[in-house]
């Protein structure tokens, strides 16, 4: 569904800075014709920013000349946007939460939107969801936890990828994210964490870095049962998996359970390299 013009105005106007011209009825709102572009789905207000939804299907120099209009847009009114397209085979796991987007890109007043490319790339590797670049730190959702490695893998080999990402599973308690770096994380070590989240369903489990660049990671699995932790120290400890760190760079693990003295952690390194 498109919104009027008429009534995109009116929207824009509601902001706290906007040009003049955009308020006083004249035709020169640049959102008028924005939001009118064929490539357009829907034109609304969102919570802050106005988020515009493209066509998925739109060929990427449309997109990208569109994207190029907006950010002037976004410049002259000094607003800042997002535009998504949506996914077409995204789950809707709670109707009352909107289903992760096939690629989302926010523009600033002031900035460029040369990005965009890589996030369109990206959004074309078969499987990739939820695209999305901020802070120069990429994110992506697999299906699920079987299609992390490949999309991974997949994505490895664009440009926005190149150094690493986030990389989520849909799920209505957020209980598995992985922050991939290879300059620090094999696949190998991917392969265990995902395993280790399909063997531990109730677990939380995240391999977390510092998502402003690729820094080194740190694995942690909680809400174990002290026997589980125990467990779990003794098969990420076991030599073989040394095949999960860069070498240098060992990977570390902290692994907490509850206890009837309270919340208890076991720290450790995968193959048990010394640090």
């Amino acid at each position: 569904m498109r919104l009027s013009s008429r009534f995109v105005s009116g929207i824009v106007c509601t902001g706290l800075v906007l040009v003049t011209v955009g308020c006083t009825g004249s035709t020169e709102n640049p959102f008028d014709a924005l939001c009118a572009d064929p490539v357009v789905v829907t034109c609304e207000p969102a919570d802050g920013p106005l988020s515009i939804t493209v066509d998925a299907a739109a060929a990427d120099d449309a997109v990208q000349d569109f994207a190029g209009r907006v950010q002037d847009a976004a410049t002259q009114t000094q607003r800042e946007l997002t535009l998504r397209a949506d996914d077409p085979s995204a789950v809707q796991l709670d109707p009352e939460v909107t289903a992760t987007p096939k690629w989302q890109f926010t523009l600033q007043p002031g900035g460029t939107v040369d990005a965009l490319a890589g996030v369109l790339e990206a959004a074309a590797v078969p499987g990739a969801s939820g695209i999305f670049a901020g802070l120069g730190w990429p994110s992506a959702e697999a299906a699920t936890l079987d299609d992390v490695e490949p999309l991974i893998t997949a994505l490895s080999s664009t440009t926005l990828f190149a150094d690493g990402g986030t990389f989520t599973v849909p799920s209505l308690r957020e209980r598995f994210r992985l922050v991939y770096v290879p300059a620090f994380t094999t696949l190998d070590g991917v392969r265990e964490v995902v395993s280790v989240a399909r063997d531990y369903p109730d677990a939380e489990v995240l391999l977390e870095a510092p998502t402003a660049g690729p820094n080194q990671p740190t694995f942690y699995v909680a809400h174990l049962t002290p026997d589980e932790a125990v467990q779990l120290e003794a098969r990420l400890s076991a030599p073989q998996m040394a095949s999960a760190s860069i070498a240098g760079a060992p990977l570390e693990f902290v692994l907490t359970s509850l206890t009837e003295q309270g919340t208890e952690s076991i720290t450790g390194t995968f193959g048990g390299i010394a640090g």
